[in-house]
């Protein structure tokens, strides 16, 4: 499926003779200054490529930089004393929980959580307040607008007290809800509440609920999933336009569009499975290309 017509499709050679050079050039960029790079997928294969490429090994890379990792004992140092707020749908909720389970060591959390979840991690010293919101419109009306915030108010009210500072930061986006008219709302009720220095991070839509497929008579056409890339691109530059931090998930999905997990919306990327044979609730947060997306969200919260 073409999204680009300025790029190829398939599988492309690059200009590294190994992996082991490829990995060395990576270590020596310098780290990405928000989650919105250029990139792509890279994966070892051999002269063959179309016959033994080895896709567990396959890596979302950035252009021109590299996504900083971090120490369990340096995630836990750097969110020390911060507060998580999440306001999306269950795109946003297993990036959540990933980021969750990489400062805790473990995560605690119900599979499918669709309404208020208030978690304290990092020995009680992170506190994250998670709000399903979820709006099937493809427009921007008032009505939606005003409901975001009037929901991510009753949020941000449970997570009391906030320091308005980057001590407290608001991560949210979904499926196909969020636009730039969104953002700029948001930001003016943010002020007239007098938390305008907190920090905000938008996660941008991914492409899983919007793959085509015959048997699933929700997902849109090919040409409405080619419209939904330059949504995205416009709604990710106002984004930043406004200062705020993005995260690109829709760039590394799309390139892996078949690879999504069917369910009851078609639009996951992950699945969820228990971690711990003696804890039910204990559980942990399966997919690698949710995993991708994921700690570049990790890495931007623990820079920022």
């Amino acid at each position: 499926m073409i999204f680009n017509k300025e790029l190829p499709c398939g599988l492309q050679i690059t200009r590294y003779k190994t992996w082991q050079r490829l990995m060395q050039d990576l270590t020596a960029r310098p780290t990405c200054d928000t989650g919105y790079e250029e990139g792509s997928w890279v994966l070892p294969c051999t002269r063959d490529a179309n016959a033994s490429c080895y896709w567990r090994e396959a890596m979302w890379i950035p252009k021109n930089c590299r996504h900083e990792k971090f120490s369990v004992d340096k995630l836990q140092r750097n969110f020390y004393g911060k507060k998580l707020v999440f306001l999306g749908d269950s795109t946003l909720r297993p990036m959540m929980y990933y980021v969750m389970e990489q400062i805790n060591g473990t995560l605690s959390a119900p599979k499918k959580l669709q309404a208020f979840g208030d978690f304290a991690i990092n020995s009680n010293k992170t506190r994250v307040y998670f709000n399903y919101y979820r709006e099937r419109q493809s427009k921007s009306t008032t009505r939606q607008i005003g409901k975001s915030w009037s929901d991510l108010w009753q949020l941000l009210k449970r997570a009391q007290p906030i320091e308005n500072n980057r001590n407290t930061v608001l991560v949210f986006g979904g499926a196909e809800w969020m636009r730039s008219a969104h953002l700029e709302y948001l930001q003016t009720k943010l002020k007239e509440v007098e938390m305008q220095n907190i920090r905000l991070v938008f996660k941008s839509p991914s492409m899983g609920f919007w793959t085509w497929h015959s048997s699933q008579p929700r997902s849109a056409k090919p040409l409405e999933a080619v419209n939904l890339r330059k949504y995205t691109v416009d709604v990710l530059e106002t984004a930043r336009e406004l200062g705020l931090d993005v995260i690109d998930t829709f760039h590394p999905t799309v390139s892996r569009y078949k690879e999504f997990r069917w369910g009851a919306c078609a639009c996951h990327y992950h699945s969820m499975s228990n971690a711990n044979p003696e804890d039910s609730k204990e559980i942990h947060v399966d997919g690698p290309i949710n995993e991708a997306v994921s700690s570049i969200l990790l890495s931007r919260l623990s820079t920022i």
